[in-house]
């Protein structure tokens, strides 16, 4: 008795079996994958070549990239422009302006020692307005030539009256000169006025005109 082996029928492989073997899975591209694209196209754009995503997000992802490229490849001549504008504005800044034309020194006023005098009487706020830290010059007749307790050598011109006369204050370095003077004499002196001491009139850094 032959024994018939049971052989089961080949199976046939169904069309819709085929295609779910042959066709790419497709992808999306994921929120993560499209920030990295955004922030960092020249790593995550090559992502896209991974089967199933589509060609229109690798035209999307690409062209991204060119465009980063052209960007980045522009920002150096961007940078250069300003920094060289920059640098023009340091320079602009830096050089000096036009010197303002010189005003001429004002001349010397020059009184008499009885008008100081006569001044600081009247007035002595309009007196110090007219002399005090100015540059004078005085006329007048010598009353009195003496030192101070920093020897320092000084003048004494008439004024209105023989006891209010002003003080001019010479420097040590003028002593010499001082010691040829004698009272009664006529000088003018360049001084700067220094107000008053009870109505007497002081100056001081002055020079004996010849």
């Amino acid at each position: 008795m032959s024994l018939r082996t049971k052989c089961s029928p080949p199976s046939i492989a169904t069309e819709s079996d085929m295609t779910a073997v042959t066709a790419p899975t497709k992808r999306n591209v994921g929120f993560l994958l499209g920030l990295g694209i955004l922030f960092l196209p020249f790593v995550f754009v090559w992502f896209l070549l991974r089967n199933g995503h589509s060609l229109l997000a690798r035209i999307i992802g690409f062209g991204w990239l060119v465009l980063s490229i052209l960007i980045v490849a522009g920002a150096p001549s961007s940078t250069s422009s300003h920094n060289t504008s920059s640098q023009i504005s340091k320079t602009s800044a830096s050089s000096p302006a036009p010197a303002a034309a010189t005003a001429p020194a004002e001349p010397l006023k020059a009184y008499t020692a009885a008008q100081v005098a006569s001044s600081y009487e009247d007035n002595t706020v309009a007196a110090d307005v007219q002399f005090k830290d100015k540059r004078v010059q005085v006329t007048g007749r010598i009353t009195d030539i003496n030192t101070d307790f920093l020897g320092k050598p000084y003048l004494v011109l008439a004024g209105t009256n023989q006891f209010m006369g002003p003080h001019f204050k010479f420097e040590k370095s003028d002593l010499a000169v001082m010691a040829t003077l004698k009272k009664g004499a006529t000088v003018k002196v360049i001084c700067t006025g220094k107000g008053d001491v009870v109505k007497t009139p002081m100056f001081e850094d002055c020079e004996l005109l010849k």
